[in-house]
């Protein structure tokens, strides 16, 4: 099994399919001078897997991590607390998901499974280095890192 992520300016799903629009953002401007930074982006998704991983449960999970001057890593939640949220889980975007084994699907074959977030006005907290680290089944498979700037002044 398999994901890869780009971080986009907009993603969405429409007939099996993924769409994306402004792909490979590495820097951000902050579009205000105080924290915190709002930011309207999405991250776009393409899982791959066996079909003979079809039919049974997984777990997608997405993390936002803020890096640090002294490069540590700390997670910056993504989404508040909820009686679904596992141990560990807490701050993460959580995508529970199951193919179906169609009467097409073949073994040996590999399934596209492609998913798209929205990321509307969501807030960073500073400046910075960030990494958006996508797991499946609690293996990571895919990392997208951009930094946040702050807004250049005309001269």
């Amino acid at each position: 099994m398999d994901a890869r992520v780009l971080f986009c300016d907009f993603a969405e799903v429409s007939g099996g399919k993924l769409f994306v629009s402004g792909a490979g953002i590495s820097l951000v401007a902050a579009m205000q001078e105080t924290p915190p930074y709002p930011l309207t982006a999405a991250l776009a998704i393409l899982v791959t897997m066996p079909a003979e991983e079809a039919d049974r449960p997984h777990r997608l999970t997405v993390e936002l991590l803020a890096r640090g001057d002294d490069g540590s890593r700390q997670r910056v939640p993504m989404t508040g607390p909820s009686p679904e949220t596992l141990p560990g889980e807490e701050g993460l975007i959580v995508h529970p998901f199951q193919i179906e084994r169609g009467p097409n699907i073949i073994d040996g074959e590999e399934i596209c499974v492609p998913l798209a977030l929205p990321l509307s006005q969501f807030p960073l907290p500073q400046m910075g280095g960030y990494t958006f680290s996508v797991h499946i089944d609690e293996v990571e498979m895919d990392r997208a890192s951009f930094r946040l700037v702050p807004l250049p002044t005309p001269e």
